[in-house]
């Protein structure tokens, strides 16, 4: 496999962090809206009716599927936790202290070039060289997945 592609694959491997991230967010704010749509409708109490069947209480039904969500949100965060753990363990394989810093900060963080290149008072350019190089070391210091 040539550098290109070796990069390429460490590249995938920590976009799925990212994605997690992602995921996480939208679930969140998913969540935040139906909770602010329960408290902006108006709800009239009735008296209870003694029935075996039929609708249940349109508030109780949006409120299982909130902790519902919620807890799918509980378990992605989990998962993420764990991810960003497994990419922590790899990247102490890249020799480069400077490296590990920008993948760790990249990946890990999920900051932007701008943040990672201030944090280790690099130019934006030199960073990103930096990157490439290690995502080639991060490959090729993890090679049963790469």
């Amino acid at each position: 496999m040539c550098d290109k592609e070796l990069s390429q694959r460490a590249k995938e491997y920590f976009a799925q962090i990212r994605k997690t991230d992602r995921l996480i967010q939208r679930l969140t704010s998913t969540v935040a809206t139906l909770r602010s749509s329960l408290t902006s409708q108006s709800y009239e109490l009735k008296p209870d009716k003694v029935q075996s069947s039929g609708a249940k209480n349109p508030l109780e039904s949006a409120m299982i599927k909130i902790v519902d969500l919620e807890a799918q949100i509980n378990a992605r965060i989990d998962e993420l936790v764990s991810m960003k753990q497994e990419a922590f363990d790899r990247i102490r394989n890249v020799p480069d202290l400077d490296q590990q810093n920008i993948l760790i900060g990249r990946y890990i963080q999920l900051k932007n070039w701008d943040d990672v290149a201030a944090e280790l008072n690099f130019s934006i350019k030199w960073t990103i060289e930096l990157h490439g190089k290690a995502l080639l070391a991060f490959a090729k210091g993890n090679p049963p997945n790469f």
